[in-house]
C-alpha cells in the first residue's frame, strides 16, 4: 500500500511539474498542438525523469556498481532452536513452599538474580543439625585445651620431681636425714585407701547411669551426645580409679619401706626413695594426661567431621542460591528471558518440579536441511547468513559447526548445524528461515543489491542513472546471496543505478509508454 501511495504522489508531482510543457487550450477549451514531438524535446523511450522532490518522496537511492568478492551460496530452509548453553530450567533444590516470586513470564533476568524464595522444613532440620554439631565441636575443643593444660602441668611436676630426686641423692650421700616418720606414711596409705573407696562408689554409680542411658538411647528418649558424655565420665572414673590404686601401691610401698628403715635405722634412704616415687608418679600422670589429649583431639576431629557432613547436607538442599534459616533463594542459572513460569506463591513444590525456564537467545542454533546431492559441498567453518520472514530487512551471520552424517529418509536431506551469534534475541526457537551457506572459494564478481532489480516478462532489469534521468537496462544474473546478486551482463562497473525505488521508476516508465501510445 505504501508503494502505491508513493507512486500516486510521484505521479502527481510529475504531472504538476510537466504542465508547462504540455498541450495548451484555446478560448473554447480545445487543445492546441504544440508542434513538438518527444524526440524534439530530447526525451528517450524507456527513460524516466523525476524532480528532486519526487525522488525524495519515492525514496529513490542510488549506488555505484562495483566488483566485490562473492562466494557461491547454497540456499536451503532452516529452523531456529536454542543452544544447550542458552537454555536452563529452574528446579527447587529442596521440597518446600514458595513464599515469594520476583520474576514474571517474559522478564529479562541476569545470572545470579533471585527468582523466588522457598521455605523448607528439610532445610530447617539441616540447619539444626549443623548447630548441634557446632556445640559438640566447641565442647570438644574446650576439652582439648583443658587436656593440653594438664599435660603442661604434668610435665612441670615431672621436672620438679626429677630435680628433687637429684637433691635427695646429694643429701643422702651427706647423711642429712635423721629419722623417717612412719606415721606420715601410714596416714598417706589411709588417705589413698579412702580415696579408692570413694572413686569405686562413684564408678559404680556412673556405670549404672551409662546402662540406663543406653536403654533410653535405644528407645530414642535421650540423644547420642548425652550417652557419649556419660561414657566419657565413666572413662574418667577409671582413670581416677587407676590413679587411686597406684597411689595405694606407692603409699603401701612407702609405708613398708619406712618401717624397714626405722627398724634398721636406714633413715637416710627414706627421702631418696620418696623422691624416686614422686618421679614415677609424676611420669605416670604425664602419660595419662597425654592419653586424655589424644582422646580429646579424636573427639574434636569427629565433631569437625560431623559439622562437615551436616554442612554438605545443607548445601545439597540449598543449591546455589543464598540461604537463611529454613529458606533458600532460587537464582537464575544464566542471563536471559523467562519463557516458562509454572509456579504461584504459596504453592508446595518438590525437587523434580520444573518451576521456570530461561532462554538466552543471543546465540542460537539454526539447523539447515541440505539436500543430499549438495551435502558434499558444505564444510565445517563455512560462512552462513540467515533471513526470516518476520525480519525481512535483517540478515544474521553464523558459521557451520556440525555437518550431519545421516540422511533423513523423508526429506532426503542432511541436517547442518549452524551457530548464529549476536542475535539480540530476535531469532526465536522454531522460527523458519532461509539459510545461505557459502560453498567454494570467493571470487571477484560484478554485484548489485537485490533491491535494485525489477522483473518483467521473465526478464530482469535495473535503472541506470544518466544525468538527471534513469534508463532501464536488461541484465543477466548469476549467483546470489541474501542481499546481493551477480550481474553477468547488461551493466558495467562504475555505473550508478537505483538501489531503492526501482519499482516506482518502473511504474513511471510504464505510464510514459502508455501516454506515448495514446498520441
Amino acid at each position: 500500500m505504501r508503494k502505491y501511495l508513493a507512486l500516486i504522489l510521484v505521479g502527481a508531482i510529475l504531472v504538476g511539474c510537466g504542465s508547462s510543457g504540455g498541450p495548451k487550450t484555446d478560448d473554447h477549451g480545445h487543445e492546441e498542438e504544440s508542434g513538438h514531438s518527444s524526440e524534439e524535446t530530447g526525451h528517450k523511450e524507456g527513460e524516466v525523469k523525476l524532480t528532486v522532490e519526487g525522488k525524495k518522496i519515492a525514496g529513490i537511492e542510488t549506488t555505484v556498481v562495483r566488483v566485490e568478492d562473492f562466494q557461491q551460496l547454497l540456499q536451503v530452509p532452516g529452523t531456529v532452536s536454542s543452544t544447550d548453553k542458552g537454555k536452563a530450567v529452574v528446579t527447587p533444590p529442596v521440597s518446600g513452599r514458595v513464599v515469594s516470586i520476583s520474576a514474571r513470564l517474559g522478564d529479562t533476568v541476569r545470572q545470579g538474580q533471585t527468582l523466588a524464595v522457598i521455605e523448607s522444613p528439610e532445610l530447617s532440620q539441616a540447619w539444626s543439625t549443623i548447630a548441634d554439631a557446632t556445640r559438640l565441636r566447641d565442647a570438644a575443643r574446650s576439652d582439648v585445651q583443658q587436656a593440653r593444660s594438664e599435660v603442661d602441668l604434668s610435665m612441670a611436676k615431672v621436672s620438679a620431681a626429677r630435680k628433687n630426686l637429684a637433691q635427695q641423692r646429694e643429701l643422702a650421700k651427706a647423711g642429712a636425714f635423721s629419722q623417717a616418720p612412719v606415721q606420715q606414711a601410714q596416714n598417706e596409705l589411709n588417705d589413698a585407701q579412702s580415696e579408692l573407696l570413694s572413686v569405686q562408689k562413684e564408678q559404680a554409680s556412673h556405670a549404672e547411669q551409662v546402662r540406663r542411658l543406653e536403654n533410653l538411647y535405644r528407645d530414642g528418649i535421650v540423644s547420642k551426645s548425652e550417652l557419649e558424655a556419660a561414657r566419657l565420665e565413666l572413662q574418667q572414673d577409671q582413670i581416677r580409679l587407676d590413679r587411686a590404686k597406684a597411689r595405694i601401691e606407692i603409699a603401701r610401698a612407702t609405708y613398708e619401706r619406712e618401717k624397714n628403715i626405722a627398724s634398721r635405722g636406714l633413715l637416710n634412704a627414706k627421702e631418696l626413695q620418696s623422691a624416686e616415687a614422686d618421679v614415677k608418679s609424676s611420669e605416670l600422670e604425664l602419660e595419662r594426661s597425654r592419653i586424655r589429649v589424644r582422646a580429646a583431639e579424636s573427639a574434636l576431629a569427629n565433631a569437625n567431621r560431623a559439622i562437615a557432613n551436616a554442612q554438605a547436607v545443607y548445601r545439597s538442599n540449598s543449591g546455589t542460591g543464598s540461604t537463611s534459616v529454613g529458606r533458600v533463594s532460587l537464582v537464575a542459572p544464566l542471563s536471559g528471558i523467562v519463557t516458562h513460569l509454572d509456579v504461584t506463591r504459596g504453592q508446595a513444590v518438590d525437587r523434580t518440579q520444573v518451576l521456570m525456564e530461561i532462554e538466552n537467545l543471543r546465540s542460537v542454533w539454526v539447523t539447515a536441511n541440505v539436500p543430499e546431492r549438495d551435502a558434499e559441498k558444505v564444510r565445517k567453518g563455512a560462512f552462513v547468513s540467515i533471513q526470516v520472514a518476520s525480519l525481512p530487512d535483517r540478515e544474521f551471520e553464523g558459521v557451520v559447526q556440525v555437518v550431519g552424517t545421516r540422511v533423513d529418509p523423508k526429506t532426503r536431506s542432511i541436517p547442518v548445524q549452524c551457530l548464529v551469534t549476536e542475535t539480540q534475541g530476535q531469532l526465536k526457537p522454531d522460527m523458519f528461515g532461509k539459510v545461505f551457506i557459502g560453498i567454494g572459494e570467493a571470487r571477484p564478481s560484478l554485484v548489485i543489491p537485490k533491491s535494485a532489480l525489477v522483473f518483467e516478462g521473465g526478464k530482469s532489469f535495473v535503472f541506470a542513472k544518466h544525468g538527471d534521468a534513469f534508463e532501464k537496462h536488461e541484465v543477466v544474473l548469476g549467483d546470489q546471496d541474501a542481499n546481493r546478486v551477480v550481474v553477468l551482463s547488461g551493466i558495467e562497473e562504475g555505473e550508478t543505478i537505483a538501489s531503492k525505488g526501482a519499482f516506482i521508476l518502473a511504474s513511471e516508465q510504464k505510464k510514459g509508454e502508455l501516454k506515448g501510445h495514446e498520441h
